[in-house]
């Protein structure tokens, strides 16, 4: 294909996506969204009503602190406020890729085309089509009016502190996310593997501060009850065992039980009591987190730190109990990283780790509604598509590893 050609190419495929963003926002700014539990839990905190109250609320008793300014804006303006939030999620992805792009490459990602060598324009193929395979993700979260983007941001910034000696604010920044919605908790234990106790420490303190924050609050009874609550009942609670939650942890439940992920639909193998299936899942996890742990040491180049970072953020949404398909954004930096490696650079030329990652994204984007139907669509996730998709992503990084060169 020619320049030309690919030019018109990118010029169409731009236009549809910002198209389809447009539409996202005009028709999203005007719905609840789950953006509505934020409001609800920001409304108790200023009417001094339970919090959890609001079966939408699932996150710690700080989020409902941090909710009370879009609660404020939402009495104004309930279009406003999403309105903000949506134009913020669009922006929020041009730093993520920016971000991604500084950590692998070195580049500065630019929005227009320029003939700096140091700049990577943010329609190049290398970072165009990464950001295509996950849009189906992106669309999804801008659609419920969700947090992930921003998150995603957050924890790419994190690793960004850690990787330039920042660790005062990288601690602070790690710790906030962590007491706003605890998944990217999984970071903290790999920041101690990779010995940044000044950053770990700094973020424990952070959520300490937080719980302290919330404590203020609510009054010391009714805050530790917050705190008992989320954690008896949210945080600890049961499996939520339907086909839209594709963490690893339903997958299992629903191989080791006789339930039903949804649609009447059972693969079971086995007919294992609730709890044994848990601990069969803990223990699968920790096994796992061991065998990474060993293949990841050592690292002898700062490409590859960056990629067993990669890979704990794609890795986040199957260890979290609960994972919505919009959580799966996280899986965008090592995507960005596998396909490049695959495909741009080819520093890696094996056979069976493309497979797999023609895999990964075969199975992330033909389980798309749009493609193949609500009905095909729901099955398919019954069978973990998006959970084996995410799978098969993470074993075509570690199983290239050692390969890894500074692109």
């Amino acid at each position: 294909m020619s320049q030309k050609q690919q030019q018109v190419l990118r010029f169409i495929l731009a236009t549809l996506v910002g198209l389809a963003l447009v539409f996202e926002l005009i028709r999203d700014s005007q719905r609840a969204g789950d953006f509505i539990g934020y409001i609800n839990a920001g409304n108790a905190v200023l009417n001094g009503t339970p919090i959890y109250a609001d079966y939408l609320n699932t996150w710690p008793p700080f989020f409902a602190v941090f909710s009370v300014p879009f609660a404020y804006i939402d009495a104004i303006s309930p279009l406003l406020i999403r309105l903000l939030w949506l134009v913020g999620i669009i922006v929020s992805w041009f730093f993520i890729a920016r971000y991604t792009v500084n950590l692998t490459t070195g580049e500065n990602l630019t929005l227009m085309q320029t003939s700096n060598p140091s700049n990577l324009w943010l329609l190049d193929w290398k970072v165009f089509i990464p950001i295509l395979l996950v849009l189906r993700f992106v669309i999804d979260d801008i659609s419920n009016i969700q947090i992930n983007s921003y998150l995603l941001l957050a924890s790419l910034y994190v690793i960004y502190c850690h990787m330039n000696n920042k660790y005062v604010v990288g601690g602070i920044g790690l710790g906030l996310i962590i007491a706003l919605k605890v998944y990217p908790v999984f970071l903290l234990p790999f920041f101690m593997y990779r010995k940044s106790y000044k950053l770990s420490f700094i973020a424990l303190l952070t959520i300490a501060s937080t719980v302290g924050v919330s404590l203020l609050v609510f009054g010391l009874d009714n805050g530790m009850t917050n705190y008992q609550d989320w954690i008896a009942n949210k945080a600890m609670g049961e499996t939520i065992l339907t086909h839209k939650n594709q963490s690893i942890l339903p997958f299992i439940e629903g191989l080791l039980t006789e339930q039903s992920r949804g649609l009447d639909i059972y693969y079971n193998v086995m007919d294992l009591p609730k709890k044994a299936t848990k601990g069969i899942t803990l223990g699968l996890i920790a096994l796992s987190a061991l065998l990474v742990a060993w293949r990841f040491r050592k690292p002898k180049q700062k490409i590859q730190v960056v990629g067993q970072f990669f890979f704990v953020l794609t890795a986040i949404p199957l260890m979290s109990p609960l994972a919505w398909k919009y959580y799966f954004v996280f899986t965008f930096p090592l995507v960005f990283l596998q396909f490049n490696r695959l495909f741009i650079s080819k520093s890696v030329d094996t056979t069976y780790v493309k497979i797999l990652f023609v895999i990964a994204m075969v199975l992330s984007i033909a389980s798309t509604d749009g493609l193949l139907g609500a009905r095909v669509s729901d099955v398919l996730e019954v069978f973990g598509c998006v959970t084996w998709a995410t799978i098969c992503l993470l074993l075509s990084f570690v199983l290239s590893y050692t390969t890894v060169p500074k692109e």
